[in-house]
């Protein structure tokens, strides 16, 4: 009896285990239940990572501003979008994305480091463990002109308004890369539901 016990507690186990994995459902889409696994795993591939969170070629990732953005945390705030001094911890892993569902990616730029491409990556849905999902499920709504604004840890405001929207493929490391004459913020999302097979670029340029 107790032997049964083990194995019914196992297979319940094994079964939450499963529904962690699947996508957490936008509040206002009309969700399926049947996702195919390849939508799953463009969900969660970013900037060529595989699913167990290892970056594919991160030499491709290379610019001449490696090493930067080495401040501390920053906050987002994006008025068009109602989102307020979110929290974007510093990361470069798929695991960290899907746990906190927004991560500044490291190794790219700072807003206060002239020249910069700051790149900020967030999830449009999420998972069921993820901590701020939908964060960026709006993302495409944005249009030139729009605010985007990066707070460090002393509070420091750096605003930022939009000038380009643009659809890439996951391998497309070059949106990480600075941005001649200008200094940026590089918003990333998966885009479209629920395909995610492209990756949707809102990019700001620091105006103050």
């Amino acid at each position: 009896m107790f032997k049964s016990f083990k194995i019914s507690l196992l297979l319940v186990s094994l079964a939450l285990l499963g529904l962690a994995a699947l996508p957490a459902y936008p509040r206002t889409e009309t969700a399926s239940l049947d996702l195919r696994p390849t939508e799953v795993e463009n969900a969660r591939t970013l900037l060529g990572e595989n699913p167990e969170g290892e970056r594919a070629n991160p030499q491709r990732r290379a610019s001449a501003q490696d090493g930067a953005g080495s401040g501390g945390q920053i906050t987002l705030s994006i008025p068009k979008l109602g989102l307020e001094d979110i929290e974007v911890p510093t990361a470069d892993s798929q695991v960290e994305l899907d746990q906190k569902g927004i991560i500044h990616l490291k190794d790219t730029g700072a807003p206060w480091e002239e020249g910069s491409n700051t790149v900020i990556v967030g999830h449009a849905l999420g998972f069921m463990r993820t901590e701020i999902p939908y964060v960026f499920y709006e993302l495409d709504k944005m249009e030139p002109g729009d605010e985007i604004i990066v707070k460090n840890l002393a509070g420091k405001e750096f605003t930022f308004k939009v000038f380009d929207l643009l659809t890439v493929r996951p391998e497309d490391y070059w949106i990480t890369y600075p941005v001649p004459d200008k200094t940026v913020v590089s918003l990333q999302t998966c885009t479209p539901i629920p395909t995610f097979e492209k990756r949707l670029i809102v990019r700001g340029e620091l105006v103050s």
